[in-house]
């Protein structure tokens, strides 16, 4: 019963860590699949919000493109750099024009360079930060113009310090180019809307610089070092100022399927867009937290799931526990009462036991005595002829003793007393085989076993004219068992090959091989008989089985002698010979003396 539990505990324990396995594993997944879902939705979003500032930066940008081309074909704006470059009332007229104009365009500032790149007009003339006077030839967007193309450059002002981005148009006359025509355009408005409508977004130039941000903390630093060379043409074309360029630190996290990056402590989905005509990157960053709130979300169901599925399985286990425990106290009485019919069973098994052991004793005793009987005959014969001999020495012993002569007499008594000695061993031999066993285990020697069955079956081997060979190596073969017994084993096999061999003509021979190994002693029987039938080696051992008359044998021998082997531990295998007769091969266990 407790094995039983604890194997039932043991299974419901493992099941229900695969449940639990199994329902970890469907929530990773529908977590998972439901984060990359997300993720895939926000890139998409994204997508479509980096198309939407890009065009309105580009429709920024493109609306004042036209103002540096226009300014360039002014004819006033020409005269001022051909002819009136030195008279401060003639430029006084071409910056009041040019603040009239971007009253209209709404530009953050217009001005008029020379070839030198000197500030002959602008536009806020007549503000602090008037950019009149002031050489700007170090600047990108003048060098591109001066050379006859088109200028474009953001940088941070040198005189106002406003960020803006800038662009130039030469001014020809005859085909040659006297000066340039700049328009400033503010693009602070632009990141404050983006700033105002919550979004994260900024813009990177070719170095990596943020130089338009909805974040200001993150304006003016580097995604990655920039090499000293592009360091310092920084430098010399002042576009960011004295800014120190401090690497804004970002983190790549894999987050389902995709990658999040990590700023300042925020996670984000990052998504980048190339910005047409320019070496610019538009970022767009997105909070994760829709992601990880549906993948907790997701969680926080399948752990309500498995916990409700365990509630109810304690549940349905506490009632079936007392179920259980119902039928587990009606199984009590009955195991009580089956446990009391089972002990009456065991000792009825015990005293059967003890009276089949005693049979069996009776058995093996009544063997004996049915072998000492068959021999009796031969046995008679042996001890007839000393008799016979002591009732002729008798009577000489009667006329020696009335003609005194002494020494016939002598002879006489010797020779008597011989065959007395002779009588009492053939009697000697039959009481001790006859009397029954000690069952008491100890070392027996195999070859003294095999000599003294021998002894005592002499006379019916004489009677039979039956030759014994026996070979045994020096060893000491010993082994474990009760040494009347084992006589009795070699005394029946004697007995079985004498009757097999009692209708032959040719020699009658039993041969005995010994040998011994490291745990095994064998012992080989065989004689030169007719040998065993194939029917009769499936039947040898079986009680009452005989091949001879009734009168002649019982059936008992062979079987006796199987049971006593096996009780020694050994074994017997019943064969015939190649050149006739059968074969007896016995082996035991060795005993090894310590």
């Amino acid at each position: 019963m407790f094995s039983f539990t604890y194997q039932f505990t043991r299974q419901v324990l493992w099941g229900w860590i695969f449940v639990i396995a199994i329902g970890s594993l469907s929530i990773w997944l529908a977590s998972y699949w439901l984060g990359a879902s997300t993720a895939l939705e926000l890139r998409e979003t994204s997508r479509e919000r980096l198309s939407l500032y890009e065009a309105t930066l580009l429709g920024e940008l493109d609306k004042y493109r036209y103002l540096p081309f226009v300014l360039s074909g002014n004819e006033d704006v020409k005269e001022l750099l051909t002819t009136f470059q030195n008279d401060p009332y003639f430029a006084n007229k071409v910056s009041k024009s040019l603040a009239e104009t971007n009253n209209k365009a709404e530009a953050n500032v217009l001005y008029i360079m020379d070839k030198k790149g000197n500030t002959l007009a602008s536009s806020n003339w007549q503000d602090k930060t008037s950019f009149v006077g002031h050489n700007y030839s170090f600047r990108p967007y003048f060098q591109d113009a001066i050379e006859g193309s088109e200028g474009r450059f953001f940088a941070i002002g040198t005189i106002s310090g406003i960020p803006g981005f800038f662009m130039s148009h030469p001014v020809y006359e005859d085909g040659s180019i006297i000066g340039v025509a700049v328009v400033k355009v503010n693009l602070t408005p632009l990141q404050q809307q983006w700033n105002d409508g919550g979004e994260n977004v900024y813009i990177t130039d070719e170095n990596g610089v943020i130089f338009l941000a909805s974040q200001k903390d993150w304006l003016y630093k580097s995604l990655r070092s920039i090499p000293i060379e592009q360091l310092q043409k920084l430098q010399r074309n002042k576009q960011y100022g004295e800014s120190k360029f401090d690497i804004l630190r970002t983190d790549r996290i894999k987050v389902a399927g995709d990658f999040s990056t990590k700023i300042e402590g925020e996670r984000y989905l990052e998504t980048i867009q190339d910005i047409a005509n320019t070496n610019w990157k538009i970022h767009y960053l997105v909070s994760i937290s829709p992601i990880t709130e549906n993948q907790r979300t997701i969680v926080a169901i399948g752990i309500g799931v498995i916990v409700t599925l365990l509630v109810l399985a304690l549940f349905i286990r506490e009632r079936r526990e007392k179920v259980i425990s119902t039928r587990r106290a009606l199984e009590a009485e009955k195991m009580e009462e089956m446990n009391r019919q089972l002990e009456i069973e065991i000792e009825e098994r015990r005293r059967t036991e003890k009276e089949l052991r005693a049979a069996q004793d009776g058995l093996v005793q009544a063997g004996k005595l049915a072998a000492l009987g068959q021999m009796s005959a031969a046995i008679a014969y042996e001890i007839n002829q000393p008799i016979a001999a002591i009732q002729s020495y008798v009577s000489n012993c009667v006329s020696y003793l009335r003609n005194q002569d002494d020494q016939e007499l002598n002879n006489s008594l010797t020779e008597i007393s011989s065959l007395t000695e002779k009588m009492g061993m053939i009697t000697a031999q039959l009481k001790n085989f006859a009397r029954k066993s000690s069952l008491k285990v100890r070392p027996i020697d195999v070859v003294k076993a095999i000599n003294k069955a021998g002894h005592l079956m002499q006379p019916v081997l004489k009677a039979q004219s039956v030759f014994v060979e026996l070979s045994t190596e020096p060893k000491t073969m010993l082994i474990s068992g009760d040494e009347i017994r084992l006589e009795q084993v070699f005394v029946n096999l004697y007995r079985n090959a004498v009757d097999a061999m009692k209708t032959i003509k040719g020699e009658k021979i039993i041969t005995i091989n010994t040998s011994v190994t490291d745990t095994q002693v064998r012992v080989i029987v065989s004689d030169t008989g007719t040998g065993l039938e194939k029917h009769v080696l499936n039947e040898l051992y079986d009680p009452f089985f005989t091949t001879k008359s009734n009168s002649e044998s019982l059936g008992l021998g062979l079987s006796i002698t199987y049971g006593i082997i096996k009780d020694l531990k050994g074994e017997i295998q019943a064969s015939n010979n190649p050149d006739g007769g059968a074969c007896f091969v016995l082996s035991f266990p060795r005993y090894i003396e310590k």
